[in-house]
């Protein structure tokens, strides 16, 4: 569950109004600055120590290189109390994420000019990617369909997934998610900037890799930030808003659900209904 708190803001001036609804200028603050690259740096220097350190302090859950990887049958056990129509939900997001892209990849392409030199285009999947998928105060299963089924429809070759380790905890929606995508060969239960520095960087446990994608906190979201150039990165994903403006002619539910959808992200996200 997210607490969510909802205010009306009609009899505001048009000053206090935009203090409401604004998200602070300060995207990155320099104390979570300072702390994102004082645990980069540990990670960088002393590998899977640090990592497993950082795990123990942030998530209260102690690690050692035979416990990070989760194994299949653990993940087949936690996905074995998930409802029903949960499962039936991921299924047909799979179905349809798959579907999409598996039309939009694109193509390979040459022509000769009139020199007589071949040119074109040659796409090729990368060799290996890791996926963050957020938890702790949620879960997100829709974060590893939305981002490693593209990945294996580009024909990615080899998938890290990362997570807190709090996702694995039974019933777990990301257990059954990993399950339906197929993605249970190399899944960790790591989570945070110490998660995606060991992607970046490399560790005994976690071998580096070329790309990282998935969404988080604003701590996870600065580590990316802070790491691009040593890995390459989707994208630098602000605090979540969203603005509808409505007119009766549409259900409330379906408002007030799409509103949801972009609030449960962070504490900092702004879903504003007009």
């Amino acid at each position: 569950m997210v607490d969510i708190s909802i205010r009306d803001v009609t009899d505001l001036n048009p000053e206090e109004l935009e203090r409401e609804v604004s998200c602070s200028r300060d995207t990155f603050p320099e104390d979570v600055e300072r702390a994102v690259r004082e645990v980069i740096t540990a990670v960088a220097r002393r590998g899977d120590n640090a990592l497993f350190e950082y795990t123990e302090r942030f998530d209260g859950v102690k690690l050692g290189v035979d416990s990070i990887r989760v194994g299949t049958d653990e993940i087949a056990e936690a996905a074995r109390g998930v409802k029903a129509t949960v499962n039936r939900a991921l299924e047909t997001a799979v179905a349809r994420v798959r579907d999409f892209h598996s039309r939009a990849l694109p193509r390979d392409w040459d022509f000769t000019d009139r020199f007589g030199n071949v040119l074109g285009q040659k796409c090729s999947p990368l060799e290996r990617v890791g996926v963050y998928v957020p938890g702790g105060k949620a879960a997100y299963p829709s974060s590893l369909v939305m981002t490693a089924v593209p990945a294996m429809a580009a024909g990615v070759r080899s998938l890290a997934i990362l997570s807190p380790p709090s996702s694995f905890q039974p019933p777990s929606p990301l257990c059954a998610a990993l399950l339906i995508v197929g993605c249970v060969e190399e899944v960790y239960r790591v989570g945070g900037v110490q998660g995606i520095a060991a992607l970046a960087l490399g560790t005994r446990s976690i071998p580096r890799v070329e790309k990282i994608v998935g969404p988080g906190n604003i701590h996870v979201t600065m580590a990316k930030k802070a790491l691009y150039g040593h890995v390459d990165i989707d994208m630098v994903a602000g605090p979540s808003e969203v603005l509808i403006i409505a007119d009766g002619s549409v259900e409330p539910r379906l408002t007030a659900l799409d509103l949801l959808a972009q609030a449960e992200h962070d504490e900092r996200a702004r879903a504003i209904c007009v």
